[in-house]
């Protein structure tokens, strides 16, 4: 049985037929909009410092059900800031964070689970129309996994809000059973910044989407290079993070 019988979704569209997990390397191509240009490991430059500030907050959407169903085992993890001190976030609410790309990346820590297949989606603010749905094939190894929205899949708006989900079967032979989880996601204009400093002026604006993926760029890209090790953890700490200082990036989705 595919997950996406077991998985109820608003406004179900038909999955894409083709997944492909490609090289991090590939990940940022011209759809992005992002700025790949930046060096972030130039001599002198000071630590990366990223602030969250107070985000905006919608209530979850329906779809995948919210938790684990795998026993003891630790549960899918977005990685985004999780609550901040100044914020008031109930459990059925969740921190919208921003990107200025009109087709982000969204990180997910995967536990240890076996091999087996994942399913991503994401829809509308009001829940109603679901933009992409894919699934696709995950190793069985923990660390973060990364999934591109494609050129093939409507651009992001800037000043509209999005929610996205993940949810993985805890065992293949047991579809029924899923960990999964969601989040949301708010195109914005991009700031205006000197050229050699865009990296920092997203960071200090709280620009989590882009600064992420740029920053996990350089860590993949230079795996034993200091500067971009510094700039991951400092990211982290900053983020209310620091469980994934350590953690590698293990797979990059890109339909």
């Amino acid at each position: 049985m595919r997950l996406s019988h077991v998985i109820k979704v608003l406004s179900i569209a038909a999955l894409f037929s083709a997944i492909a997990t490609v090289d991090f390397a590939t990940l940022i191509q011209p759809t992005s909009t992002l700025p790949i240009g930046n060096n972030l490991m130039a001599a002198g430059r000071r630590r990366l410092s990223f602030r969250t500030g107070v985000r905006p907050s919608l209530y979850r959407v329906g779809g995948f059900s919210r938790g684990s169903e795998c026993g003891n085992q630790q549960m899918l993890t977005a990685v985004v800031p999780p609550p901040q001190a100044q914020e008031s976030l109930s459990a059925q609410k969740a921190a919208v964070d921003k990107t200025t790309a009109t087709h982000p990346t969204f990180f997910v820590y995967l536990p240890s689970l076996p091999a087996g297949t994942a399913q991503f989606t994401l829809q509308d603010e009001a829940g109603g129309k679901e933009l992409y749905n894919v699934e696709f094939k995950v190793a069985g190894k923990p660390g973060i996994v990364g999934i591109s929205l494609p050129a093939s899949a409507p651009a992001l708006q800037v000043g509209q809000k999005y929610f996205w989900q993940m949810a993985v079967a805890c065992d293949p032979s047991q579809r029924s059973k899923l960990s999964s989880i969601s989040s949301w996601v708010e195109r914005v204009n991009s700031p205006t910044a000197a050229k050699d400093d865009r990296i920092s002026t997203l960071a200090e604006q709280g620009i989590w989407y882009d600064v992420v993926t740029l920053v996990a760029l350089q860590r993949y890209q230079k795996p034993s290079d200091r500067a971009a090790t510094e700039d991951w953890e400092a990211l982290m700490q900053d983020a209310g993070l620091p469980q994934f200082k350590q953690t590698a990036i293990v797979q990059i989705v890109k339909n």
